[in-house]
């Protein structure tokens, strides 16, 4: 399961006040030295949290939720550490292939550090092991439109999400996909929906790149957005402000796409 480290966790608030040496000096499961290191995390004890899922693992090394656990102790406390963080997903999944949660977060963990074919690759295998996650399709489906410039990819997967999610941004990534495709018509769609759902600036967007006969300039493979690692946003800027940063129209009327601010 994914850790909420903020849940209520008063049955066990005296762990904060009692010694790691105390509590490992009685005998325990791994369930229950997982169960105090969520505890622990959940009271920003991050030195503590991580001494008792490492004895988790010391009992059993094929604990799974362990290894996630401390995934994600390390990329949230403190100043966070992605790369460690992956590194203990990957050591989840490799003991636990059908651990999807550890898919997921090292899925995220790649998309945040801007690795997004490595990204695709943890979000697909945590579908094959549990399909229905809405969220988890979302993620793909903005993936490939902004991590690889693949619309088509996009789009499938734009369109599960959309059914189960309630999340009227996803009209718009549809818009850009199209856009992409160079599908007129289905922009259009898009951009009927966007406005049924009150979201008007997106729907401005789009029609103005209609207006203007922008098209996105990018590869299959290539990311739409660029930048540093972690650095990268989706294009959510109108056209007159990208061309105000220096963005030119080439002579085949195509935009280069270069974005900046924090990666969604």
């Amino acid at each position: 399961m994914i850790l909420g480290w903020r849940r209520s966790v008063a049955p066990i608030v005296f762990l904060f006040f009692i010694s790691t040496s105390i509590l490992f000096a009685a005998p325990m499961s791994r369930e229950q030295l997982f169960q105090l290191g969520t505890a622990a995390a959940a009271g920003d004890q991050f030195d503590q949290s991580v001494a008792l899922f490492q004895k988790a693992i010391e009992l059993d090394p094929r604990f799974a939720p362990a290894y996630n656990a401390l995934g994600l102790v390390n990329q949230t406390f403190e100043q966070g550490d992605r790369d460690k963080a992956i590194q203990y997903f990957e050591m989840a999944v490799a003991v636990a292939p059908d651990f999807f949660e550890s898919w997921n977060n090292l899925g995220r963990s790649h998309y945040a550090l801007g690795h997004f074919v490595e990204a695709e690759k943890a979000l697909l295998n945590s579908l094959k092991v549990r399909p229905d996650q809405p969220d988890i399709q979302r993620m793909l489906a903005w993936d490939y439109l902004l991590g690889q410039s693949r619309p088509a990819e996009a789009l499938v997967y734009f369109n599960k999400a959309v059914q189960a999610l309630e999340d009227p941004s996803l009209y718009y990534g549809m818009g850009l996909a199209y856009i992409l495709q160079g599908d007129r018509t289905r922009i259009f769609d898009a951009v009927t929906q966007l406005r049924k759902h009150n979201r008007e600036e997106e729907a401005v967007k789009l029609e103005k790149m209609i207006r203007e006969n922008i098209r996105l300039s990018s590869r299959p493979g290539v990311p739409l957005v660029t930048g540093e690692p972690g650095r990268v946003s989706l294009f959510d800027q109108q056209v007159k402000e990208l061309q105000a940063n220096g963005f030119g129209v080439n002579e085949k009327g195509k935009i280069k796409v270069r974005l900046k601010g924090p990666l969604l």
